[in-house]
């Protein structure tokens, strides 16, 4: 990470400028309790590849926040926020240096790592949680070195061409599907679709209906069939889709996604069951001492 250096940035005064007499700053003392917020710059899994252009982040490898202060502390404990599920969104808002750039229009693998920079300047790279063993149930207590995070950029042109998937020029991907002469054009997911698809999730709970993460996830990621864009050809699509060619377009969205991923090897005290484990984005990430 880079820490900005604001005094690079002036820059020297031009040599035509007028001399400023001393004078004029006789009577000025300066403000002790003037500070300014330190910001940091934060790569980007996607490296600015897959937004659109106009994006802000477009072409931008990297996304410039600054430090955590007590305002966002504020609104982390908001209780108003938190039960909305919007707690992280608007954090993510206010640390943003460019106000142009939105929480909900970022790619969730740039929001993630926003996230972990961010926790990590604010409490420190070790985040301490609790992992419950998958074969018998026993909970214990990790510890995980954000600096080991796993990071996974683009593809490369020869590996998204093995995967028989193109990427367009307005940052979205193009696949056939297997046997078939249908072309479907898809997109990275952003802020915005993660959390529509976790309000719709909630309703569905709320009135006791089937979940529909599969296709809730198609109908989002995907652009056109074919060339229709409109959403209602899509989802009848998505609805009379083919097991398997379902499973190959999520593949082929898992296969070109850039991530950002706190794994680490899971061994249990209490019956020595090995895991490959992700660490969750749960309270103890915010809230260390909680």
């Amino acid at each position: 990470m880079t820490r900005r250096n604001n005094a690079d940035r002036l820059g020297a005064p031009h040599p035509d400028a007028p001399e400023i007499p001393d004078t004029l700053f006789e009577d000025q003392k300066p403000d002790p309790l003037s500070f300014i917020t330190p910001t940091e710059f934060v790569p980007l899994p996607s490296e600015g590849l897959f937004y659109t252009p106009g994006h802000p982040l477009s072409g931008q490898d990297s996304v410039e926040i600054k430090f955590m202060t007590a305002k966002e502390e504020d609104l982390l404990t908001s209780r108003s926020l938190i039960e909305k599920g919007i707690v992280l969104d608007r954090l993510i808002d206010s640390l943003l240096v460019n106000r142009q750039t939105r929480s909900r229009d970022l790619l969730v693998c740039d929001r993630n790592a926003i996230l972990i920079q961010a926790r990590a300047s604010g409490y420190g790279y070790d985040y301490k949680t609790t992992i419950a063993c998958r074969n018998c149930g026993q909970q214990d207590s990790y510890e995980y070195d954000l600096n080991e995070a796993l990071i996974k950029g683009p593809r490369t042109a020869d590996e998204l061409t093995e995967l028989s998937v193109a990427v367009l020029e307005d940052g979205t991907f193009n696949v056939q599907i297997p046997n078939s002469p249908v072309e479907v054009q898809f997109r990275l997911l952003t802020g915005h679709d993660e959390k529509a698809m976790m309000d719709n999730a909630e309703r569905r709970r709320k009135k006791k209906l089937p979940e529909r993460n599969v296709t809730d996830m198609l109908n989002y990621m995907i652009v056109s069939v074919m060339g229709h864009e409109d959403r209602e050809t899509i989802a009848k699509y998505v609805d009379s889709l083919p097991m398997r060619d379902s499973r190959f377009l999520r593949k082929a969205y898992e296969s070109v996604s850039p991530s950002i991923e706190l794994r680490k090897e899971f061994v249990c005290v209490n019956c020595d069951h090995t895991d490959d484990i992700t660490f969750p984005f749960t309270t103890d990430f915010f809230w260390p001492n909680s």
